[in-house]
């Protein structure tokens, strides 16, 4: 049963949808996640609004952008650093500070460089929105970065990724060519290489403002800009393998005292066998059918959240919310289970052990569902006094599990 059919949306879904608009996202994850390459045709315009070149201007002149989150590339090979930024010593702490050279860089991208911002997802709040939906729903790590160019130089050679990538054209054109893959899954560190293709593009096309085009992992593209001002986002999903799997269940194992236990190479053959036979057996009893599923409920119990700060109400000690806070937004990166269990409430997330007592289902089942909701709504879900909820909810935000939206601030 595809997503699309199911009772109920997953979290994240929605912004899935969005990107894809209008393709439909369950025709989607039935016929090209993981499996084809998959083109678009959207709005023009309607990318424009994550990373317009005015943002992208002030994010370059603002902050210390360095090497190699900030590149500038050209027919597959990164340019002089020093070309187009300065390190500055200075300071009591004698560290160097980047500085952009503008005309520097200018000139490079006039002669058809291609500018390479990594992680644009920490810079842009649009970004970073769709970035956490699609986190919320694919359960893995999403990056996003940009790439911009102007003349007719493709910024890198054909290649392929180790993660699959979707392609948001915010601005311009560019000319792509998809091939396939050569290697079934390659890896970077891999026992063998995957080859270059030979044969020709399996789709040529190119995408104009508002397209899409997904390429699963694995597969080669290039892409070629077409002497006009062109961005692109991409954002990557970095999906786990079998190999992430066993590393994990590797770590599992400590638990076990025959995994533990010095292997008895200098014993005899019968107890070798009998060790080794030890050890296949608690194996297989941990790899049951459940398995893939607690790798990743152990995964998403982990999973770190990205920053969000209230100042300067939240390093006020015993402060209540903010009078003008009007949002809660859950900064948890993945859904939790929730259910009360002889009258209280534990689950694991962001890394810790959290624990409530049955009244605060409410108002966590609300966050957890919703993502963000707003102080009065949290309070009707509670059905108590609406003091005893901002309480509650300072104490969330003073351990980092919620953060507030403040008119004139977060």
């Amino acid at each position: 049963m595809s997503v699309a059919q199911t009772q109920t949306t997953p979290p994240g879904f929605d912004s899935l949808a969005r990107m894809l608009e209008p393709y439909a996202p369950g025709e989607f994850l039935d016929s090209s996640w993981g499996v084809n390459f998959l083109h678009v045709r959207g709005r023009a315009g309607r990318f424009a609004h994550m990373m317009p070149w005015g943002r992208l201007s002030e994010i370059l002149g603002r902050h210390r952008l360095d090497f190699p989150r900030l590149r500038v590339v050209r027919d597959g090979k990164s340019l002089p650093v020093s070309s187009y930024l300065r390190h500055l010593s200075g300071g009591r702490q004698k560290a160097t500070v980047p500085r952009l050279k503008h005309a520097g860089l200018a000139r490079h991208l006039r002669e058809g460089a291609t500018l390479v911002l990594d992680a644009v997802d920490e810079l842009s709040e649009p970004v970073e929105e769709l970035a956490k939906g699609l986190e919320l729903f694919f359960r893995e790590r999403v990056q996003v970065n940009l790439y911009a160019g102007w003349q007719t130089s493709r910024g890198f050679d054909l290649h392929w990724d180790d993660h699959d990538v979707f392609i948001l054209q915010v601005a311009g054109r560019k000319r792509w060519s998809v091939y396939g893959q050569t290697r079934p899954y390659p890896l970077v560190n891999d026992l063998e290489k995957a080859q270059k293709p030979e044969h020709e593009p399996l789709w040529e096309g190119t995408l104009e403002d508002g397209d899409l085009l997904y390429i699963p992992r694995g597969w080669w593209h290039v892409a070629v800009p077409l002497a006009e001002p062109t961005l692109h986002l991409t954002v990557g999903v970095h999906n786990r393998t079998g190999l992430d799997l066993l590393r994990w269940l590797s770590d599992a194992v400590r638990a076990s005292e025959a995994f533990r236990q010095d292997l008895p190479h200098l014993a005899s053959p019968a107890e070798r066998a009998a060790h080794n036979a030890r050890l296949r057996e608690e194996l297989l009893a941990a790899w049951d059918d459940t398995l893939v599923e607690r790798f990743y409920q152990d995964l998403d119990a982990r999973a770190e959240p990205r920053a969000r700060v209230a100042l300067p109400w939240v390093a006020t000690p015993d402060a209540a919310p903010p009078e003008g806070a009007t949002v809660v937004r859950l900064l948890a990166p993945r859904p939790f289970k929730l259910e009360a269990v002889n009258g209280v409430v534990e689950f694991a997330s962001m890394g810790q052990h959290w624990r409530f007592a049955e009244g605060a289902l409410p108002v966590l089942r609300a966050l957890n569902e919703r993502r963000a909701c707003t102080v009065a709504e949290l309070c009707e879900a509670a059905r108590v006094a609406p003091g005893t909820v901002r309480v509650f909810l300072s104490e969330l935000a003073h351990k980092g599990f919620v953060a507030f939206d403040v008119e004139g601030g977060v």
